[in-house]
């Protein structure tokens, strides 16, 4: 009699969803038209494909006006559902009944699910699992605290509150569920949230995501116990048990030992190197996820641990994460991941929370939501100052763990299905992960700038290093073309023992078929050995790096190579980063232009990236514009293809002076002839600035030391105007292989007018802005030389640093 009473006040409470399904007649499929009288809405076809449009028109026209305010794509669907919902729209019955019927929503709803089992196991090839082989202490320290805090803090307030808290929620189990749920981060919400704010590949991004990931599989491993043990604990016999386990037992070992080798001889034997999914293997990975759901459903699991298994078990990355993001995440995730979501939203009713009656229990329920996110905050800031990390990076770190997404949504979609929150529950915990999440992006933007620390740190140059120290050169790839031209440069940039160089390389890929960013040194890719020796390009790249290093004399070159995946827009991150750990002096770029003779091609992609690098680096940046370079020159004889004759354009200003720096290690290498030719503007009256003394010292310098060695020619050169200096610059230029310049040449800050009177009026027609005045007009397709152009730049120093070393001396 007790459980038919608990049961009938249970079926008299609001619910999330209706308790019986709606009655339709099942044949309303396809219309025929309304000119035949039908109502097309009437049917279910129609019905779905005008509810999707809705909701993504809806959502495209919101995320435009929202991402400028810092919002992510999870709260604009969340708010179109709102929208859509009892809370606005509909509150109109006849809106209700015509766009959102119950029949209507059903179907809507079974295609989202689907959608969402594809998300998480798509998600989980994406999971790089070696992150947890060797995490940092700091994310490791942070991923603990910020689950245990909030668990220790919850959990006893609940236990000192529950005589006093309203009925629904004194004998439940949903706060207890929420505690754990809010006390942890979800690795594929993290990642896809940082991804939007690009900062995957940022120090704390990179914390962040190590700390979700610990917490994440734990919580998996933990969910699927529970899960278990709840079985068994209503389990009506000792055989009903012995199935259950049985059947959890056989589906992790068939994942384990069929489903993983099996995903690994498709991705490595029959995949060719760099290519994606054949259509029959997409097929059979897809059915294969879509199964897993099904099976752990059908034992008793909760649906979302079959997809997640199984898509941990194969390997991410090329081709099957690859593959899924071209296929799969692109298409039909994108197009009903956020119907899913704006559904949660549509089921949420802000109305609820004017109830008289209800305002007991959202502010009960409320309070823990707060408990949660507040402990959250409160560990993971003790674990960040803990190990000495800035207090305000530790707030940026804490808030990127508490946000919150579908997964979240997920498992409060799960407890109105079970029946542990109602109507009023239910619309509280959407709208709370919605504010916090609404609340935690923006923060991060407004706190954290990742390229902050680049811009505090001691600008590294050329000209103030001595001539024997050590020549650091992070020396930058997107593709093995660029290795060729690259090495011919840097083997003519002269290194001994006297005089060492230094390289760093690295081979820059976009992330794809990953969730994580990565930046480690390189080793030989497991895929090498797997597909018989078979080398990767990063591999290739490394090899010929290698050899150079192995032609040098003993101890002029020291090879380290590196390798790094991120979204093209954040790239530049790792190039800084790697550049200012490694204390490099300068950064060495292809352009983003390439040229055989016979076609150009360029990427936008890689020219972003070379243009952040030159704004935010920790030292100077030279872009290397390939020509043919020296193989492809006038001057490269038959015999081989180092570079013969280089010429440096000095117009004056910090750029010059170190592009003059640099070409001053060429003739140590004993092949090399370097003409300097130095621009003068006739009958002009320097000013007496600093820049302009130091252009004389250091030319002064520079043609002392030289002065006797016949590889040196130093030309000064008198001109009227600017187009004075290009008819120069056109005549003499064919006569060589490489051409230097300075990126500003002619910019000084003791002279701003007459150093920029050598090229003032070649800028009204700039093509590419990164290669400055000299720079674009050598690297512009009506300039008919063959020669390479290497521009350089000198970064500015920092005005603090600067500021405490005048102070210092």
């Amino acid at each position: 009699m007790t459980a038919v009473a608990n049961l009938t006040s249970r079926a008299l409470e609001p619910t999330v969803k209706p308790l019986a399904a709606a009655c339709y007649d099942n044949n309303l499929v396809n219309s025929q038209g309304m000119f035949l009288g039908d109502q097309p809405l009437r049917f279910s076809l129609p019905l779905l494909l005008v509810q999707v449009s809705v909701i993504l028109v809806l959502s495209a026209a919101a995320h435009l006006v929202l991402r400028r305010l810092g919002q992510s794509r999870f709260v604009t669907h969340m708010l179109v559902g709102i929208f859509l919902g009892p809370s606005v729209l509909g509150r109109s019955a006849s809106f209700r009944d015509v766009l959102f019927s119950e029949r209507g929503t059903y179907i809507l709803e079974s295609v989202s699910l689907v959608a969402l089992i594809l998300f998480l196991f798509s998600m989980g090839v994406k999971t790089d699992l070696s992150l947890l082989r060797r995490p940092s202490g700091r994310a490791v320290a942070v991923g603990i605290m910020g689950a245990v805090v909030p668990l220790a803090v919850t959990l006893p307030v609940f236990h000192a509150l529950q005589p006093t808290l309203p009925e629904d929620l004194k004998g439940s189990s949903l706060v207890t569920e929420l505690a754990v749920r809010l006390s942890l981060s979800s690795f594929p919400v993290i990642a896809d949230a940082l991804s939007d704010l690009d900062l995957l590949n940022t120090d704390l991004g990179r914390i962040a995501l190590t700390a979700s990931l610990i917490t994440d599989v734990t919580s998996w491993f933990i969910r699927a116990c529970t899960a278990a043990v709840i079985l068994i604990g209503d389990a009506r016999s000792p055989a009903f048990t012995a199935k259950i386990l049985a059947s959890f037992v056989a589906f992790v070992l068939f994942v384990g030992f069929v489903a993983r080798p099996a995903g690994r001889y498709i991705a490595y034997k029959r995949t060719p190197t760099g290519a994606l999914l054949s259509e029959g293997s997409f097929v059979v990975v897809v059915i294969a996820a879509l199964l897993s759901a099904l099976v752990t459903d059908a034992i008793g699991f909760k649906y979302m641990i079959g997809p997640m298994m199984l898509g941990l078990a194969l390997p991410g990355g090329m081709p099957i994460g690859a593959t899924m993001t071209e296929r799969l995440d692109s298409f039909f995730i994108a197009l009903f991941l956020p119907v899913y979501m704006a559904l949660s939203g549509y089921r949420t009713d802000l109305a609820e929370f004017t109830k008289s009656e209800a305002s007991e229990k959202w502010c009960a329920l409320e309070l823990f939501v707060a408990l949660c996110v507040s402990g959250k905050l409160v560990g993971c800031v003790a674990a960040g100052l803990f190990f000495t990390m800035p207090f305000r990076d530790a707030i940026v770190l804490a808030l990127m763990l508490n946000i919150r997404g579908i997964v979240e949504v997920a498992a409060i979609n799960n407890w109105g299905d079970t029946m542990k929150a109602t109507a009023e529950h239910y619309s509280t915990l959407t709208m709370s992960m919605v504010l916090i999440t609404a609340v935690s992006t923006p923060l991060i933007k407004l706190l954290y700038d990742p390229s902050g620390q680049f811009a505090r740190a001691k600008r590294r140059s050329l000209e103030h290093a001595r001539l024997s120290a050590d020549l650091r050169v992070l020396t930058c790839l997107y593709s093995e073309d660029h290795a060729a031209p690259l090495i011919d440069l840097l083997e003519a940039s002269g290194s001994s023992r006297d005089s060492p160089m230094s390289l760093i390389v690295l081979h820059l890929t976009e992330l794809v078929g990953r969730a994580a960013s990565v930046l480690k040194p390189h080793r030989k890719s497991t895929r090498s050995s797997n597909s018989g020796g078979n080398p990767t390009p990063s591999d290739r790249i490394v090899n010929a790096f290698r050899y150079f290093e192995q032609q040098a004399a003993p101890g002029a070159v020291t090879v380290s190579p590196y390798v790094a995946q991120a979204p093209f827009s954040s790239m530049h991150h790792d190039v800084c980063s790697l550049a200012h750990s490694r204390k490099a002096n300068l950064i060495l770029l292809p352009f983003h232009k390439s040229s055989d003779g016979a076609r150009s091609t360029a990427n936008n992609a890689i020219r972003s990236i070379n243009r952040s690098v030159l704004q935010y680096a920790p030292c100077s940046v030279a872009i290397l514009v390939d020509h043919g370079l020296a193989s492809g020159s006038a001057c490269a004889t038959a015999a081989n293809s180092l570079l013969q004759r280089a010429a440096l354009y000095f117009l004056g200003g910090a750029d010059d002076r170190e592009a003059l720096a640099y070409a001053a290690r060429m003739p140590e290498a004993g092949t090399m002839s370097l003409t300097v030719v130095r621009f003068k503007l006739r009958n002009w009256v320097g000013m007496g600035g600093q820049d302009e003394a130091r252009d004389e010292e250091l030319l002064q310098e520079f043609w002392a030391r030289h002065r006797d060695n016949e590889r040196v020619v130093y030309v000064e050169k008198t001109v009227e105007d600017a187009e004075g200096t290009a008819s120069v610059v056109r005549a003499m230029s064919e006569k060589f292989d490489l051409l230097i310049v300075g990126r500003r040449g002619g910019e000084s800050e003791g002279d701003p007018e007459g150093s920029t009177a050598l090229t003032s009026g070649l800028s009204e027609w700039s093509e590419f802005p990164e290669l400055g005045v000299l720079g674009d007009m050598l690297a512009s397709a009506e300039f008919a030389s063959k020669v390479s152009i290497l521009v350089i730049q000198q970064q500015p120093p920092n005005k603090t640093v600067a500021a405490a070393s005048s102070v210092n001396d």
